[in-house]
């Protein structure tokens, strides 16, 4: 893992409850979500308010309790109750039970698979050869982790105990816990769900019931689209597709799909962000660039370059790190990006 990786891992990770991958990066898009909206408003161009901003309040009226209050953000008539979103199948694509080795290996494939009428993603994420889904499970938010034997041999998994490590083999689906923010207390779990698999679960509460559910409604046997609707089909020289971020627990009022693009060599890279909002017009700033002839505008002050011509969501290209590839990097990004026609229909994706 690059230095680089490690700064982006820093944020995607919530250390009190095990990993949470994309609660700071959230808290980060609703500031600038809101901060967006104060300006417009001010400026006097109207009040719809920004996807971040929905997200935001979603992901805070949720499970994600830890989140910032940031105080209503969302328009009037917003009631829309939130529904299973189920990640698209990827044909072709062995399951993790068949080829435990792909488990965390490619961001584009999900493996983290669940029983129909079962828990609700609330968001995965893949990255470095670990996969992390976070479930609602009978209201309780449950952190399911999933990896593979020769990366808990080689360079080991954050936040899951090695084989070899003091005490012995943790895999055996026994179930410890701690003290967590507030004397909440945290249970862990950690198991083998199928050979050459290892598993880790977590959960805030008053008992471990919630994580014997989620071990028992993971599925195994297919891959699905950790990207959802958004592909990237056009990388820059040297750069690849290193981490699939996706919160899903609001849809279908919004969703955000968050994917890195680094160039291992040089320790740079961007975030490509998709944020929908279903029900919520956006204000757009005015265009100041074209990307492969779409409108397009550069906000130096934000350090991102948004395409404009994508009804009910934003897609855009944030430099938010200390090393970040250029504006023509981007613009290929973004100029090779592909979104699905119906963003409210994932089974289209």
């Amino acid at each position: 893992m690059t230095d680089l990786d490690q700064r982006i891992d820093q944020t995607l990770r919530e250390h009190a409850e095990g990993p949470v991958d994309a609660d700071r990066l959230l808290v980060h898009a609703v500031l600038r979500g809101r901060s967006r909206v104060r300006r417009r408003r001010a400026a006097g161009t109207g009040v719809a308010v920004g996807v971040a901003a929905l997200l935001g309040f979603g992901a805070v009226a949720a499970p994600m309790d830890r989140l910032p209050r940031l105080g209503p953000a969302i328009t009037p008539g917003l009631t829309e109750a939130a529904v299973p979103l189920i990640p698209p199948r990827v044909d072709g694509a062995p399951g993790a039970a068949a080829r435990p080795d792909q488990i965390g290996k490619d961001p584009t494939l999900l493996h983290i698979g669940l029983a129909p009428g079962g828990p609700r993603y609330l968001e995965w994420a893949v990255a470095g050869g670990k996969e992390t889904a976070k479930l609602d499970v009978g209201g309780r938010t449950v952190t399911v982790e999933l990896t593979s034997i020769d990366v808990l041999r080689l360079t080991g998994a954050w936040n899951m105990p090695p084989l070899d490590g003091p005490g012995g083999n943790r895999y055996d689906g026994s179930v410890v816990h701690a003290d967590g923010p507030d004397g909440v207390p945290i249970w862990r779990r950690y198991w083998q769900p199928a050979p050459g698999v290892y598993a880790g679960a977590s959960v805030p509460g008053p008992d471990e019931a919630p994580l014997y559910d989620a071990a028992e409604a993971l599925r195994l046997d297919q891959a699905y689209g950790c990207t959802g609707p958004l592909r990237l089909t056009a990388l820059p020289a040297g750069a690849q597709l290193t981490r699939c971020s996706t919160v899903v627990g609001t849809f279908p009022a919004a969703y955000a799909v968050m994917l890195a693009v680094i160039d291992e060599d040089r320790d740079m890279g961007i975030t490509v962000e998709l944020q929908y909002a279903g029900t919520t017009v956006t204000d757009k700033p005015p265009a100041n660039r074209t990307v492969d002839g779409r409108p397009a505008h550069f906000d130096p002050a934000g350090a991102r370059l948004e395409l404009l011509d994508i009804p009910r969501a934003q897609l855009f290209a944030t430099f938010n790190y200390e090393r970040s590839l250029g504006e023509a990097q981007a613009a290929t990004v973004l100029g090779g990006a592909r979104v699905a026609e119906h963003l409210d229909q994932p089974g289209t994706w």
